[in-house]
């Protein structure tokens, strides 16, 4: 029979390890799982200094060294595998489904809470894919000046002071029409063949869904 530390004991680690890595759901446990096993480590390894200090090499202090790693190494890896459901709960929390959360202990009900407010957040974010699509890599993205269309003669000329690009802006063409949207600075409403300075963090995030083309200034 298992040694019990408690009322938690190494065999409930063991049992507890395969029927978590068997199932592809979250398996019913105690909701005070997580302070049970970290009370049986503790005073298991508190066991095995004991021993060591008083039979050091003994097979009994071998046997507790062993057993603290093994139950050490089984409960991290439960740990991660109901973190890892959890995040997929949490997923299709935030997509509109109402996933079931009847085994998830108190603690795991805090992670939970937290996954899908930060997922949620994160997908607000990101709100601009309505407008702009899907991100792109483009291997183009830079193109020499002279590749680029004069503008109409009837343009007037600017002065050479107003043409120069800030280290903190970039020159772009624009591939096609964009809605209006709200920069730090200003909002911006962009034609296609337009060319215009865009600060950097602007031109980034155009330039990831394939709005925009830099123009190298060399």
């Amino acid at each position: 029979m298992a040694e019990q530390r408690g009322d938690f004991s190494y065999e409930d680690i063991m049992t507890l390890f395969r029927q978590e890595n068997r199932s592809p759901q979250l398996t019913k446990v105690d909701p005070a799982l997580y302070d049970k096993v970290a009370t049986y480590i503790r005073t298991l390894r508190k066991e095995g200094e004991r021993e060591i200090t008083m039979n050091s090499g003994s097979h009994a202090s071998m046997m507790l060294s062993d057993q603290l790693k093994k139950a050490i190494d089984k409960s991290k890896r439960v740990y991660e595998l109901r973190t890892r459901k959890i995040s997929l709960i949490a997923l299709r929390k935030v997509a509109g489904d109402n996933p079931d959360t009847t085994n998830l202990t108190p603690d795991e009900l805090v992670l939970f809470s937290s996954l899908t407010s930060v997922i949620s957040a994160h997908r607000d974010s990101h709100a601009d894919y309505e407008i702009l699509g899907s991100r792109t890599s483009r291997s183009d993205d830079m193109v020499e000046m002279s590749s680029v269309a004069k503008a109409e003669k009837s343009e007037k000329p600017e002065d050479a002071a107003s043409t120069e690009i800030q280290d903190d802006l970039v020159l772009a063409r624009v591939l096609e029409d964009v809605p209006t949207f709200a920069g730090v600075d200003k909002d911006y409403r962009l034609r296609k063949e337009d060319i215009v300075s865009l600060p950097r963090t602007v031109a980034t995030t155009l330039l990831s869904h394939g709005k925009i083309r830099l123009v190298s200034q060399s």
